[in-house]
């Protein structure tokens, strides 16, 4: 069910044992060929699956579509807040849905600058008041929840895993809107730096703090070049199904 389409009284007398599920997006470049909201647009196309699918289990949040990504913002049309405005505002959509009296709270993240200011709010605000302690709040961003659902051999990839604006990305924003898509456009940045400490695209045993745009110069990472709609569709649909089953296990935990 739709959150915002209950009335207050209704939310009052709501199971507060369902799950409140909130996508996280973002609106950044994302290289030469696809848009800025690409990370909104599949995170959302992803909980309209899983609110469809789960309908009488879980209440949906719209998809918040500003996201913390200023290590974006030297590519233009980014729009970005600090990690420390983005902490805040997770830690008052938990204290909102809290408030309401809801006990389960899954953020479903689509961009990865979102993870660590997002995961910082709910711990410290977990550790602020015993309040939390009914709690269950979890954030994952959706290629983690499906990791092993996305393996490049099941779907035909030629890269090895989901980046930035890449194979992954293009081939789902290919088969959900081909038509805003620029594959004309399509250029790619070899990784700057390749060791066994360390990756620029896939990241690796150093947390290395880079702009996006000195990381890789298009804007896009990974391959961009070799998506299909066909990978897309197959991705998306492998994903969905993995996240409707974390979705139903989390909402078993006691």
């Amino acid at each position: 069910m739709k959150f915002g389409d209950n009335c207050w009284v209704d939310m009052q007398q709501a199971d507060k044992n369902k799950i409140v599920v909130m996508p996280l997006g973002s609106m950044e470049q994302h290289g030469h060929h696809s848009p800025l909201l690409t990370d909104t647009y599949l995170v959302t196309e992803i909980a309209e699956r899983v609110e469809e699918h789960l309908s009488g289990q879980i209440y949906m949040l719209p998809t918040l579509w500003l996201g913390a990504s200023d290590h974006h913002l030297d590519l233009p049309g980014t729009v970005s807040v600090t990690n420390s405005v983005y902490s805040a505002i997770i830690k008052n959509i938990v204290r909102s849905i809290a408030k309401a009296g809801f006990r389960r709270l899954l953020f479903l993240n689509g961009h990865g600058g979102n993870v660590t200011p997002g995961t910082q709010a709910i711990t410290e605000l977990t550790n602020e008041s015993d309040v939390y302690n009914e709690m269950w709040i979890a954030l994952s961003s959706y290629w983690t929840v499906a990791a092993p659902a996305i393996s490049p051999e099941d779907h035909g990839m030629q890269t090895k895993q989901l980046t930035h604006a890449c194979e992954y990305e293009t081939s789902m924003m290919l088969f959900l809107h081909g038509e805003i898509m620029r594959m004309d456009r399509v250029k790619s940045s070899p990784p700057l730096i390749n060791s066994p400490y360390f990756h620029s695209e896939y990241g690796g045993r150093l947390n290395v703090a880079k702009r996006m745009a000195t990381r890789t110069p298009t804007g896009a990472m990974g391959e961009p070049q070799y998506a299909t709609p066909q990978k897309g569709e197959s991705l998306l649909n492998a994903i969905a199904d993995e996240v409707i089953a974390c979705i139903e296990d989390f909402a078993t935990w006691s």
